[in-house]
């Protein structure tokens, strides 16, 4: 599959995320490898999803993730993993980009 098709299923992808997953509450995070050490930050947690929204104007696109009032924008992503499981427990977006680092949205557990 050639770079433009695999955008075109990404964008697919995140509109079927966005609609499937409005309102979930979620942890939002980066993280970062520097020599032997990964560090992560935890930029939110708690905050309803409001969606994810691809951007492929550029030769390498970027994701723009919406929770709550932030809005948290990944440049020159070069791989997307969407995580679903049959409870939604494990349910989450991994975003590689060039630079080695990934950030990655869970979902709370569900509560009844």
């Amino acid at each position: 599959m050639n770079a433009a098709s695999t955008q075109h299923e990404w964008t697919k992808y995140t509109k079927f995320y966005t609609e499937n997953n409005k309102g979930r509450l979620t942890r939002l995070g980066v993280f970062e490898k520097q020599g032997e050490t990964v560090n992560d930050y935890w930029l939110e947690s708690g905050l309803p999803f409001n969606g994810l929204d691809i951007d492929t104007h550029k030769d390498l696109p970027s994701v723009q993730i919406s929770v709550g009032v932030l809005c948290h924008e990944v440049d020159q992503v070069v791989d997307i993993a969407f995580h679903l499981s049959a409870s939604g427990d494990d349910d989450g977006v991994d975003i590689k980009s060039t630079n080695g680092t990934s950030t990655v949205l869970r979902f709370e557990r569900h509560t009844e």
